[in-house]
């Protein structure tokens, strides 16, 4: 015990006695206190016991959900570092606009991913840049790491930035994103995003080598939330067909077109 010399335990064990009393909780269990130390009331052993191994499990508990609620900023890859704080509160709307029904098809989408999480299903946000669709999936994510009981491992790859990545392991091995490390990380996770699908490709049809990692990654997890400044049409132009089936595999609620909403980054 830290703190308690070996003398100390010693006259604790000298002084302890057996009262007559037994404890409520442990029938079969007396009581015992310490001759000479009126302060300290008979006790029970065993309930202290329990006390002490219910704080150490309490304690490996919360552990493990900060460790958890921790794998998003950890592991994930992104290209600014403030997009961590992306939030709902965050997404400014005005009433009645086609904002506002993404972000609350958004807010259903999330509440879907914490209602449910053991449900497959992935989602697609779709359409022009700067509508917003980086700022929603995070947020989604924000909202699924900070609420989900239990708890919900959370990923965020920027895919521009992960074939970077992976390209740099490939020329000097000192780099961590193998394709090993891709798929594992993507499996580790719970709900992952993909954000800005397409930017890696130059608009024109996309590398066999991003195909075929883009496919690793939907065959690792079947919870995956892709972002892309593409429109339907351009997305089968530039992927085959069955990654472009893949990322709106499950519910068709969770397919939000943003080609209707103007660059928010752009507005004064």
């Amino acid at each position: 015990m830290p703190g308690i010399t070996k003398e100390t335990v010693n006259m604790i064990e000298y002084r302890r006695r057996k009262s007559s009393q037994t404890c409520p909780k442990h029938p079969d269990t007396h009581l015992v206190y310490l001759s000479g130390v009126d302060r300290i009331a008979p006790f029970c052993e065993v309930c202290i016991h329990e006390k002490i191994q219910a704080q150490d499990r309490q304690m490996h508990d919360n552990l493990k959900v900060q460790e958890g609620r921790g794998f998003l900023k950890r592991a994930s890859l992104v290209d600014r570092e403030d997009a961590f704080n992306y939030n709902f509160d965050g997404f400014i709307t005005q009433p009645n606009s086609k904002e506002a029904t993404a972000k609350h098809d958004a807010r259903l989408i999330a509440g879907a991913y914490l209602k449910y999480p053991d449900r497959k299903g992935n989602s697609l946000f779709y359409g022009n840049a700067g509508a917003g669709k980086t700022h929603l999936a995070m947020a989604i994510l924000n909202a699924v790491n900070d609420h989900a009981e239990p708890m919900q491992k959370c990923l965020f790859l920027s895919v521009n930035k992960l074939i970077r990545e992976m390209k740099n392991w490939f020329s000097d091995k000192i780099c961590i994103w193998s394709p090993k490390h891709v798929t594992d990380v993507v499996h580790a996770a719970d709900l992952v995003v993909l954000d800005d699908l397409g930017a890696e490709s130059a608009n024109s049809e996309a590398t066999s080598f991003v195909q075929d990692t883009i496919f690793d990654i939907y065959e690792s997890n079947q919870k995956i939330i892709t972002t892309t400044n593409l429109s339907m049409d351009e997305l089968y132009r530039t992927y085959h067909a069955r990654l472009v089936s893949r990322m709106q595999e499950g519910d068709k609620s969770r397919v939000i077109d943003f080609t209707k909403i103007a660059d928010k980054r752009s507005r004064v």
